[in-house]
């Protein structure tokens, strides 16, 4: 009795090779855009939470050095320092901070914050030179490789 021994051909043999020479490139950088988009948003995640944080931090402070108005000028006081964030009682304090505490949240991130009075007209916000009873916080948070640029949280707090 004799079996019908079939192989794979020649033929059959090369189509394999070519489909797959065409199919894996393919597959490999749909891989790599995929698993660069996981990154990013991963690091977008985390850069909202050190964000998240810093702005919880600057809001559990009092709105100004002062109780009521008037309302003292942006910026630290008297005995602040900007590489001790400790010693910081209102919000304001935050402008222009480098206590690394702060400013460096993880390897590879950065953060700060920006202060600025407030004022609402016609029901518009506009930012004001002199003192007013709002003011908005922009709190930054980056990468210093680039992969997160700039993620901004906003809000605005009142002094009363």
């Amino acid at each position: 009795m004799i079996k019908n021994q079939r192989g794979v051909s020649l033929i059959e043999l090369v189509t394999i090779i070519v489909v797959l020479g065409i199919a894996i490139p393919v597959l490999l950088n749909m891989w790599a855009v995929v698993a660069e988009r996981s990154v990013r948003t991963e690091s977008m995640a985390e850069a909202g939470l050190y964000a998240e944080e810093l702005m919880e931090i600057i809001k559990s402070k009092s709105f100004d050095e002062n109780a009521t108005t008037p309302w003292s000028a942006l910026g630290r006081d008297t005995g602040e320092s900007a590489g001790n964030s400790a010693l910081y009682d209102d919000v304001d304090d935050f402008i222009g901070c480098t206590d690394p505490a702060i400013t460096t949240p993880a390897a590879g991130y950065s953060r700060s914050a920006s202060i600025s009075y407030m004022s609402l007209t016609g029901g518009t916000w506009g930012t004001i030179a002199g003192p007013t009873d709002f003011k908005r916080i922009v709190v930054t948070v980056s990468r210093t490789d680039n992969l997160v640029n700039n993620v901004n949280l906003t809000t605005i707090v009142s002094g009363f």
